[in-house]
């Protein structure tokens, strides 16, 4: 079992804390330890050792000694005969009442999978209306427990990484602790998709390895080259990309390999904003830019407050890197986000702390919250909810205008056809086309922050079925449901077209269509041609979603290495 001597100097590595603090957390510890006695995990290991390692994942986050203690003492009411009044007087109002709060969010462990999933969330979700401490507490703990999950029986495994997945994952991006929700969202990857987890490995680890060996004399160029123009550097490190984000950026990018070109990140940290724009001249001096690859959200911050510079370089070894220039305060915040808000003592005389609300809740949020609570006492949560919550109170926010300026919020990913239902039924039931910045664009576009968007109106038009597949928004499905329910059946099979690129393979097209037969999916045309020197394969299918087209899509460049590039979309 962990020490007192080895936690403090663990401690250590993160914080300077005054003595009264310090003693706090001492306190915590000694209590959390007496009280988890003889407990054990299911790899064996003593049990307080999960809670001394949950309160130094708050440690890393610079959190307050408040904070370190209640996560110290999560589980104590929850799995030790601990009574609330015990913990009161030894700690107080304000640390007994978070860890009741965070032991409130497991109360429903044992419910059937969407009630669990539903019922966890909104609970999450009312802590975070109530104190965002609550939510950074779970997810220190839910950190700690993905790391160990392994020991668990597989059912088990997959349950809590499917909820980390859908639940905790979004729910750090949306408290902006993007460095949690990096490492929560490669854990959940690694066990729920093992096989597509490893098919990435296999590929990236070789270049991975091949690029490590050359990053200590890119880092080493760039230091001499700053401090020669006497720049400021807080830090200079680099960051690999992980399995999970690769395998999402090959989705997008027909699963090309060729075209990962952030796989290998440099963050140069500085003092000034004019130094971030001084050290991007500098690079580009000492690397050759890709013009396309390059991103300013300093002059455009990103709607949760991003900001940063992102150049992508050619090296001389080969192999692309993509360069992220900011000052310590934008890391800070980009890094930890709402975690960051309560590292500062001084916080706590703010308005916004005291009333206890989330610093970064719209009215709309505030709203929807409400509406939460009500449902919560009056009713039982169904798998509707929580899908629907997950897409519009855990996602990032777009920000798009009418062609007269008022300004409409989105969820991301947000396409036309939401942004017409946001504006009036009418307009969604007869949208025919819509035009973004001036130019036509599909109606599964995928809508970008400051996009002026007009739809074009036709009353002969009327929605698809095929809608369903590509919106974002809970109003926008209701509405397409609401009138498609009159005319066709919903679970109606969907139409997708394969298209396949490949070098002249004879025997490839008879391999991919028994593939599918023993997939059991059903064909309904198939052609094969050859066209500059390539062969192109075109194969018609019947699909129930695009989720199903996306694994089929790596399916099929997982067992066939002879494919170059594979789309499968909707006819």
């Amino acid at each position: 079992m962990i020490t007192w001597q080895e936690f403090q100097q663990e401690l250590f590595k993160y914080l300077n804390l005054a003595d009264i603090d310090l003693d706090l957390i001492k306190k915590a510890f000694n209590f959390a330890y007496q009280a988890h006695l003889g407990q054990k995990r299911k790899s064996g290991e003593d049990y307080f050792n999960h809670c001394a390692r949950t309160a130094l994942n708050l440690a890393f986050l610079k959190s307050d000694a408040q904070i370190i203690s209640a996560g110290l003492l999560h589980d104590v009411l929850e799995d030790t005969p601990t009574k609330e009044e015990d913990l009161k007087k030894n700690f107080g109002e304000e640390i007994t009442q978070l860890v009741k709060n965070v032991s409130k969010l497991g109360h429903y462990r044992y419910l059937t999978q969407d009630q669990e999933q539903a019922m966890n969330l909104v609970n999450l979700i009312l802590a975070i209306s109530q104190d965002l401490r609550v939510a950074i507490i779970k997810l220190a703990d839910r950190l700690d427990n993905m790391r160990t999950l392994e020991f668990l029986p597989p059912e088990k495994i997959k349950k809590i990484a499917l909820e980390t997945r859908d639940i905790f994952v979004p729910l750090a991006a949306k408290l902006g602790i993007y460095v949690w929700a990096t490492e929560l969202d490669e854990l959940s990857f690694k066990f729920l998709e093992p096989e597509k987890y490893e098919w990435v490995k296999s590929i990236f680890l070789p270049r991975i390895e091949k690029g490590q060996k050359y990053l200590a004399e890119i880092l080493k160029t760039t230091e001499e080259n700053l401090i020669k123009n006497e720049i400021k550097i807080h830090q200079l490190n680099y960051r690999i990309k992980t399995f999970s984000s690769i395998y999402k950026k090959l989705v997008k990018k027909n699963f090309d390999p060729e075209l990962i070109f952030d796989l290998f990140g440099i963050r140069v940290i500085v003092d000034k904003v004019e130094e971030c724009y001084l050290s991007l001249g500098i690079i580009h001096s000492l690397f050759y830019p890709l013009e396309s690859e390059f991103d300013d959200y300093i002059s455009k911050p990103k709607p949760n407050g991003y900001r940063s510079l992102h150049t992508v370089v050619l090296t001389p070894y080969e192999f692309f890197v993509e360069f992220q220039i900011r000052t310590l305060e934008m890391h800070n915040f980009n890094e930890f986000g709402t975690a960051s808000y309560f590292s500062y003592s001084q916080s706590k005389t703010t308005k916004t702390y005291q009333k206890n609300l989330s610093i970064f809740t719209s009215p709309e949020d505030k709203k929807f919250l409400e509406e939460i609570k009500k449902i919560k006492e009056t009713a039982q949560i169904s798998s509707n909810l929580i899908k629907s919550l997950k897409l519009e109170f855990l996602q990032e926010k777009i920000y798009v205008l009418t062609p007269k300026g008022k300004i409409i919020e989105l969820v991301k990913g947000a396409t036309p056809i939401d942004f017409a239902y946001k504006i009036h039924t009418d307009i969604g039931n007869h949208a025919a086309g819509a035009r973004v910045n001036g130019k036509i664009v599909p109606l599964d576009y995928e809508l970008n922050n400051g996009d002026v968007v007009e739809i074009i109106v036709n009353k002969n038009k009327t929605p698809s079925v095929d809608w369903l597949n590509f919106v974002k928004t809970k109003e926008a499905k209701k509405r397409i449901k609401a009138f498609l329910r009159k005319k066709i059946q919903i679970s109606k099979p969907l139409e997708f077209l394969v298209l396949i690129k490949t070098k002249n393979e004879p025997l490839l097209f008879q391999g991919i269509l028994n593939f599918l037969k023993e997939k059991n999916i059903e064909i309904i045309d198939s052609r094969n041609t050859n066209k500059e020197g390539l062969q192109i394969i075109k194969i018609k299918v019947k699909l129930a979603d695009k989720k199903e087209a996306e694994t089929l899509a790596f399916n099929l460049k997982n067992k066939f290495k002879e494919i170059l590039e594979v789309t499968v979309d909707v006819v």
